[in-house]
């Protein structure tokens, strides 16, 4: 649990309007970028959520939304939380890296 915690904790400083992608994290510590995919997506399974993480902002290296494929979090729920704090999605459904990488 020691790894999820160093996620969380990188995550944590990804400030509001910016992403970062699961390799750039993963490289940060050291992982394969999955451990990062895993780590975020068990934490969107917990409701009571003490300290919340702002897992939405973590996205692929493509710029686009990885968790449309997972079965326990609501389809565009991702994106919808990024549009409400400012990112942009182009019409392919792609965030610019160029200008909202962390």
């Amino acid at each position: 649990m020691k790894t999820y915690k160093k996620i969380y904790s990188v995550v944590r400083k990804i400030p509001k309007g910016k992403v970062a992608t699961y390799g750039q994290i993963a490289q940060m510590l050291d992982l394969n970028p999955r451990v990062i995919g895993w780590a975020l997506n068990r934490l969107v399974s917990v409701k009571n959520n003490r300290h919340p993480v702002p897992w939405q902002r973590v996205v692929n290296s493509k710029g686009t939304i990885s968790t449309n494929r997972a079965p326990n979090i609501p389809l565009d729920l991702q994106k919808h939380l990024l549009e409400n704090e400012g990112i942009k999605f182009n019409d392919h459904g792609k965030i610019d890296l160029k200008k909202y990488l962390f």
